[in-house]
């Protein structure tokens, strides 16, 4: 160890982790490379505190000294799934050996950067020439296709869930070390606001936000139900809607005074929409997005604060009510961020039409949930539990969530008897706080598991359901808590494990060579007897392979066609009666109260979201079309949790598509002399394999979805003419409108749904035999059938770095065949 590492060291107040560092080697040279090593951070400094100060001040070091283009060079490339990872740094290994240590090192740091690099010359290599044959323009245009799909970067999506006050916001700039990047205040307005937080990429170093408006139109129609609402004589008769027991804290018709302060009061829609209201705003009136770009986070925050937040006090304009979206970025943030989008959502959705159908569609992509309550209701906070109780659906069968976390927030808000000198108090502050988190975590593991509808959608392992305990102040403050206490940490190393850094690089990198290894191997000279030696094997495989699939889809397809057909019958059976209860003559709803809720309803295709008010039971909101399909659904949960779970699971459909093989590595110590070109087809078969259980992920949604949607276009006419009933007898034939709809047409309805969800299985068969089928057979053409004359760039140079790359993974010699 050199005086550098040393001085730095002792600089940073951390001089007893000294002999660590000299015993591993680290000099000057490596030492900015532990950047984002973070198992070497635990090997040289265990303890959680002064390894968090230590990561601080490197970044810091790092932002300072290394310069924008060397600084993306800061990337491991090991290979392993977050669950693995997350065992191995369970039990850190305290005592590598330094050629282990800087080797790993060194070996990462430059993986991704130096592909792209490498990768870039190559495109600039296969620019067609005015000399070039027909069959060599086609081998370059495959080629430029292969290299422009690789550099696809899919990010997990962590949705963030919590009633206002719940201190979302100030946990969110707690985990990213980012301060107040986010607006925080007494008041939130954000519930119809989706924020979407990720990482600033490029190197201008800057905070960025892109805030998206609803629609003109849009904003006319949400006006309109504020003002009807404002008319409405509802509970005159004493038959108010019923509610879900939960007190809302926000009003909708807030939003007329945020946005036009007293201009507002008692104005026609049309005044509401005179042009001069929007001065300030002219993104909203021609449609655009609106952008900030600082320095400074706080910067930000004060500019973000109007689109976000209201101010009851203000007498300022406020412009959260028209905001469907804020997209911020963040830099310096890669660690946490790079392949991870952060949103903080609203509760269960929104009654206005477009920001609803976003949330359905944000928190159908969620990979993970965050549930933020404060710690001292979270087993009886009601708002938390219905907003994972009526998203549920949306996040297992129809999403893609494989683990719920619950974050209790707000830990250091206890009292404790102060009639002690101080460090006394601090201890028994700390003490209780600890023994009430332990309390806390245990009650709630309690309460999910006992929550059946959570089951019926999930595949429940040790692993899925986490609770946290969480002080985002003391994170800042440490006066009562040490960081490990606050638990900041344990979230920042969930977000690593999810970002999965390595596993990203370790792709890029395989796939970079597999396709380098095709053009070295058109390179080589003429095999043409082990080409269609080689050839032949392979297409025998790959119409065995298929074969396989198809049978085993068959008989996925089999038993959802047995569980849909009883689903139909008890649909049939009972649909007339759950219509009744749940939406055409709920118990207790006989008077106009209930007559604009089931106009409302039929006006809106099936579904009833009630407009908020501050300070009331929220009104619950009723779906027909859900309540129909219940029966198919109910009776199909367990079949799609079979084929089509979220974890993996050896009888799903990801799981067939794992053990498809064209078995290259078997033909490459037959054949060595083609072994560059099976090289190339192993790494398109792995990439192809991983293309295609995302299409099956977006697909099995558009499956478990159909059944409703279905159902609402069958009863859509019904509805329409339900809609146009007006007078004193409406209430009443409205209802005996849907219940002779219901009558009339229950049996074909229900066959139709089935119908449609059997197609779309069929349809995905058809889909991924067909991809298979034609993607390797394209590649096994062009890497085995093509002309070995062809005008191919000498890449001789770049397929050798990339080796140099690829053997450099830990785990190279499984992720494709390997060459001499």
């Amino acid at each position: 160890m050199d005086d550098y590492v040393k001085g730095k060291l002792q600089e940073w107040g951390l001089s007893e982790y000294i002999n660590n560092f000299k015993a591993q080697h680290i000099s000057e040279t490596n030492f900015k490379l532990l950047l984002d090593e973070e198992k070497a951070q635990e090997a040289l400094i265990p303890p959680w505190g002064p390894r968090l100060t230590f990561r601080k001040k490197l970044k810091e070091l790092c932002n300072i000294e290394i310069e924008p283009s060397t600084s993306k060079m800061l990337s491991p490339c090991a290979t392993s799934t977050p669950a693995k990872r997350k065992a191995d740094e369970a039990n850190p290994p305290i005592t590598n050996t330094p050629k282990q240590l800087c080797g790993t090192l060194l070996g990462r740091a430059d993986g991704m950067t130096k592909g792209k690099e490498i990768m870039k010359r190559v495109k600039g290599k296969l620019q067609s020439k005015p000399a070039d044959q027909q069959s060599s323009l086609k081998f370059k245009e495959f080629l430029r296709h292969k290299i422009k799909v690789l550099e696809t970067d899919k990010k997990e999506v962590v949705g963030v869930f919590g009633k206002t006050g719940a201190g979302k916001s100030y946990l969110i700039n707690s985990i990213l070390d980012q301060g107040n990047v986010l607006p925080v205040g007494d008041v939130s307005a954000c519930t119809s606001v989706m924020i979407q937080v990720e990482a600033n990429m490029t190197r201008d170093g800057k905070y960025t936000a892109e805030i998206e408006f609803i629609t003109h139109e849009e904003w006319v129609e949400e006006l309109q139900s504020i003002l009807a609402e404002r008319k409405s004589v509802e509970g005159n008769d004493g038959e108010n809607e019923d509610s879900d027991g939960v007190i809302d804290e926000y009003d909708d018709a807030e939003k007329i005074h945020a946005l036009y302060r007293e201009d507002g009061n008692k104005a026609s829609v049309n005044d509401l929409m005179d042009s001069n209201h929007f001065r300030s705003i002219p993104e909203f009136l021609s449609g655009k997005k609106k952008e900030f770009k600082t320095s400074q986070a706080e910067e930000l925050s004060r500019e973000l604060w109007p689109y976000l937040r209201s101010d009851v006090l203000s007498n300022k304009q406020q412009y959260w009510p028209l905001v469907k979206s804020v997209t911020i970025k963040i830099p310096n943030v890669k660690d946490l961020l790079e392949h991870i989008v952060l949103i903080d959502l609203p509760g269960n959705g929104d009654c206005n039409k477009s920001r609803d159908e976003m949330w359905k569609s944000v928190v159908g992509r969620c990979t993970t949930v965050w549930i933020v309550s404060e710690i001292n209701r979270p087993v009886s906070e009601k708002e938390a539990w219905e907003i994972l109780e009526k998203s549920v659906s949306y996040l297992g069968h129809g999403g893609q969530c494989r683990s719920i976390s619950f974050i209790c927030t707000k830990t250091d808000n206890i009292n404790v008897d102060s009639d002690m000198n101080k460090e006394d108090v601090k201890k028994k502050k700390r003490d209780s706080i600890l023994s009430r988190n332990k309390v806390a975590k245990e009650k709630l593991n309690e309460k999910f598991n006992k929550q059946i509808k959570i089951k019926e959608q999930f595949n429940i392992d040790k692993d899925f359901f986490q609770v946290f305990t969480v002080s985002s102040k003391q994170y800042w403050k440490k006066s009562v808590l040490q960081p490990e206490d606050t638990e900041i940490p344990k979230l920042q190393e969930l977000l690593r494990n999810l970002n999965d850094r390595r596993t990203k690089i370790s792709d890029y990198v395989t796939g970079a060579y597999g396709i380098l290894s095709l053009i070295q191997g058109a390179n080589n000279s003429d095999m043409t007897d082990s080409k269609e030696e080689v050839c032949q094997v392979l297409e025998n495989n790959l119409k065995e392979g298929l074969k396989t699939i198809g049978q085993s889809m068959d008989e996925a397809y089999e038993a959802f066609e047995q569980c849909l057909s009883l689903g139909v019958q008890q649909s049939v059976d009972s649909c007339e009666k759950i219509a009744k209860d749940k939406v055409i003559e709920p118990k207790g709803k006989k008077g106009s109260g209930y007559h604009k809720v089931l106009k409302t309803l039929c006006k809106n295709n099936g579904v009833y979201k009630p407009i908020r008010k501050k300070g009331q039971k929220r009104p619950s909101e009723r779906n027909l079309n859900d309540s129909l399909a219940s029966c198919m659904r109910g009776l199909s949960n367990e079949t799609f949790k079979k084929y089509f779970p979220n974890q993996g699971k050896d009888s799903s459909i990801n799981y067939l598509i794992d053990n498809f093989t064209l078995d290259t590595n078997r033909l490459v110590e037959k054949h060595p002399e083609v072994s560059l070109h099976l090289t190339f087809l192993k790494t398109e078969e792995t990439k192809l394999k991983a293309k295609l259980k995302m299409d099956i992920r977006e697909k099995k949604k558009e499956i478990y979805n159909i059944l409703p949607k279905s159902i609402s276009d069958t009863m859509r006419p019904c509805y329409e003419r339900a809609a146009q009933y007006t007078g004193t007898d409406s209430l009443e034939n409205m209802r005996k409108e849907l219940r002779n709809h219901l009558k009339e047409s229950k049996g074909e309805m229900f066959n139709k749904a089935k119908k449609e969800m059997l197609d779309l299985l069929k349809e995905m068969k058809k889909h991924i035999v067909e991809e298979l089928e034609h993607d390797l057979q394209e590649s096994m053409n062009q890497s085995l059938k093509t002309h070995n004359s062809l005008l191919v760039p000498d890449v001789s140079t770049e397929y050798e770095e990339m080796k140099k790359c690829y053997e450099k993974l830990p785990s190279s010699s499984n992720a494709a065949t390997t060459t001499a």
